[in-house]
């Protein structure tokens, strides 16, 4: 073998002596195959083998596998993104002529999608109030395949009945999809209240670090597992080998970064009720929000992203007020080791907020930060707004 060959082909390593607590990490886009015939038959193994980096490797179905069992599903598939899971569901359940319905508070980006994407495709979307219950009945007709839940909601945090919903849903033969990424499995899982998929952004409290983009769709019947398995094929749809081993690293502490960031959060809850600045929270966990019973009857806890309504100030108050902050970083995204803040205008298309009240959203995501030092950056904040007389 010459010089130039070796630098391809170098000593196969010998690891039969070798264990590790973490997998390791395949960087692949060729599979081989030790025969034409095998090589020919490679399609075969799309679902359950390895035939092409694209559709799947030892890190990515070994997230894949993780990642069902925390769901409690059958099968699971990795996306790019939280929105291409998204998108993925919605296309594998429905064609030209068909119909979906989202809930009015769902994820902005979601919405836009179901406008610039599913509408030219022929696929109708309609958006309903969240709190709808069982009169989601009165929606549904002969070409409704998927109706979307999302709870809490974006923004605004109401909390849907999934069972009441999914069941009035399944009686007319159609498939619930949940969006769960506030919640994640630990505290609320979509499968076991009767969804049919379960999806999550894994950018945010899954990877929970803030440094990579993906998502996932979980579900417990296998012929749906290979409906998503199929269109994100045909999209093209596949995750990089680091991402994948990322976050499943990132797995293994959300149990503890979601306990904390929720206590932190209700903490910071508690101190902002003094605050005569604010004229409504938007928490799961206090009584009078919408959805507050079912949260407590459905959910184990609390996440660390919620919302607060404060009065209306001037523009340029409202920028020094966030240009004041030190700890909290203006950003869209959450789940990380970070606290962020963003404003947000939720009535944006939307026709069931007259329980809102007048004035400015602004969105919380409490990270790892000792609160004492997240309540005196919120003060520096308010210091700011109390300024305007």
């Amino acid at each position: 073998m010459r010089n130039d060959t070796r630098h391809v082909h170098p000593p196969a390593p010998d690891a039969a002596e070798f264990e590790s607590l973490v997998p390791p990490v395949h960087h692949v886009s060729t599979v081989t195959f030790d025969s034409v015939a095998a090589f020919e038959r490679r399609h075969d193994r799309l679902y359950d083998g390895y035939s092409y980096g694209l559709y799947g490797t030892p890190t990515t179905r070994g997230l894949e596998d993780q990642i069902a069992a925390l769901e409690g599903a059958a099968r699971a598939l990795v996306t790019p993104s939280g929105q291409s899971a998204i998108v993925l569901a919605s296309l594998a359940c429905a064609a030209h002529g068909d119909r979906i319905l989202m809930p009015q508070s769902m994820y902005g980006p979601a919405r836009a999608a179901a406008d610039r994407l599913l509408q030219p495709l022929g696929i109708t979307t309609t958006l309903y109030d969240p709190m709808i219950g069982e009169g989601i009945a009165r929606l549904i007709d002969r070409r409704t395949r998927l109706v979307w839940v999302e709870s809490p909601g974006s923004a605004t945090f109401e909390v849907q009945d999934v069972p009441v919903i999914a069941a009035t849903v399944h009686a007319a033969g159609v498939l619930v999809a949940a969006d769960n990424t506030w919640a994640t499995p630990i505290l609320f899982s979509p499968l076991a209240h009767g969804a049919d998929i379960s999806v999550q952004s894994l950018s945010k409290y899954a990877s929970g670090h803030s440094d990579l983009i993906m998502g996932s769709a979980a579900v417990r019947d296998e012929a749906l597992f290979r409906r998503l398995k199929d269109v994100s094929r045909m999209l093209g749809l596949g995750v990089g080998a680091d991402d994948a081993f990322l976050c499943a690293r990132g797995l293994k502490t959300l149990p503890l970064r979601l306990r904390h960031s929720g206590r932190s959060a209700l903490d910071v809850v508690d101190w902002l009720l003094d605050r005569p600045e604010v004229l409504q929270i938007l928490h799961p966990a206090r009584p009078g929000h919408p959805g507050h019973q079912t949260w407590r009857r459905d959910f184990s806890g609390a996440a660390g992203v919620f919302s607060v309504v404060i009065r209306r100030v001037d523009a340029g108050v409202l920028d020094r007020a966030f240009q004041a902050l030190r700890l909290f970083k203006i950003g869209a995204s959450w789940g990380g080791a970070h606290s962020l803040v963003a404003p947000s205008d939720p009535r944006k298309g939307r026709t069931d907020l007259s329980w809102l009240p007048d004035g400015q959203l602004i969105r919380l995501s409490i990270g790892l930060e000792d609160v004492a030092d997240l309540l005196a950056d919120l003060d520096r904040f308010f210091a700011e707004i109390s300024t305007e007389t």
